[in-house]
């Protein structure tokens, strides 16, 4: 016996009754019956202007590129060498100390000074040694001259080697720490001896902790500012042991963070951890690909990571020409077109990546690619 479907939409019986009207006949049944054949339930009829009415599309199953994603927990991180402690390699009291804690700094900007007699004693010894250095070696150069000409004995000529040669790695050696303290050795005068030394920023960044005040002695290699700088920040990926040997270099990441809303970053995996730590999970070096981007981001920040697997390559239709009935998907597709309408049959489909506009399938064993699907509409007919 054949069953009915009544579809009751009301903008639908809207269009059925207005025509019932216009021929000046009286209004009927306000739904749209669609009918299945007598005797078998996978397939479906329906009247052409009742396809027209609701709008039916056709379509055909294409190839789409498929990626699983995994939801991640990120952080946004300073490589090393973007964190920088600043020490001084000689002791002094600090001076004109003026930071605060996430206050700018450019490289070669002086953060502070220090002060101690014992830079006016190097720059002393280095002006004492470096003028008697002329002197020291013109007289080599001299008994040189004697010795090659067997006037003067090797013992004088030995020792005016070893005194020039010692006073030479004396002055280079006091150059070296003049540039430690930030003084030009070439334009060192007597006139130009100070007590006072500038600290400047190794890096432009930003200060993260300052560890020294006004007045206090920072002893050498004391540690007085850590500095970061935000030039080239990364993001660390939280993955769990079980995903662990799904990722590789290379793979793309979708950032977010409700902080930006709307923002959507991409980065790439760039390194994979090697140990799983006590929390059973490991960590996983990203490298952001658009770097403008990493101005919006602090250090230490949570993000949300969606990080994409092996594309696939699969057989999809759009979303809404999937019917779920009973936890089983299906589609409908033509059958045959006849005088009065359609008829449809409803197919069985295994589904696997989906979106709000596409969903990947595999087609039914001996089923034409080329089948025409039921695109829109179909909600109406399952």
């Amino acid at each position: 016996m054949k069953r009915i479907l009544q579809v009751h939409v009301f903008v639908f019986a809207l269009i059925l009754l207005g025509t019932g009207c216009g021929s000046g006949e009286s209004g009927g049944d306000s739904s749209i019956e669609v009918g299945e054949a007598a005797g078998n339930d996978s397939e479906v009829f329906v009247t052409s202007d009742q396809f027209n009415a609701m709008n039916m599309e056709w379509g055909k199953p294409e190839k789409e590129t498929f990626s699983e994603e995994v939801n991640l927990q990120a952080m946004v991180k300073v490589p090393v060498e973007g964190m920088v402690e600043v020490s001084a390699y000689f002791g002094g009291f600090v001076s004109d100390f003026k930071l605060v804690e996430g206050q700018p700094v450019r490289k070669g900007e002086v953060l502070f000074n220090l002060e101690n007699p014992d830079f006016i004693r190097i720059q002393q010894d280095y002006l004492e040694t470096s003028s008697q250095l002329a002197y020291l070696k013109s007289e080599f150069e001299r008994q040189k001259t004697l010795y090659g000409e067997q006037i003067a004995s090797q013992k004088n000529f030995l020792k005016a080697e070893a005194d020039y040669q010692a006073s030479l790695a004396k002055t280079q050696s006091l150059k070296k720490q003049l540039s430690l303290i930030q003084i030009n050795a070439d334009q060192l005068t007597p006139q130009t001896i100070r007590s006072k030394v500038p600290v400047v920023s190794p890096i432009t960044g930003f200060v993260d902790q300052f560890f020294v005040v006004p007045g206090a002695f920072l002893p050498a290699s004391g540690k007085a500012v850590s500095l970061i700088s935000k030039e080239h920040l990364h993001v660390e990926l939280m993955v769990f042991e079980k995903d662990v040997t799904k990722i590789h270099k290379g793979q793309k990441v979708k950032l977010s963070s409700i902080d930006i809303p709307g923002e959507m970053m991409e980065a790439e995996v760039y390194m994979v951890g090697q140990v799983i730590n006590e929390s059973r999970q490991t960590m996983v070096h990203c490298h952001i690909l658009d770097e403008s981007k990493e101005e919006k981001l602090v250090p230490g920040m949570y993000l949300e990571a969606k990080l994409q697997l092996e594309p696939t390559e699969r057989w999809s239709v759009p979303t809404r020409a999937i019917i779920e009935v009973e936890g089983e998907q299906f589609i409908l597709v033509k059958m045959t077109q006849e005088a009065g309408g359609i008829r449809m049959k409803k197919i069985k489909v295994q589904t696997f990546e989906t979106n709000p506009e596409v969903t990947a399938i595999e087609l039914p064993a001996g089923m034409d690619p080329e089948v025409e699907v039921l695109v829109r509409g179909a909600f109406y007919l399952m």
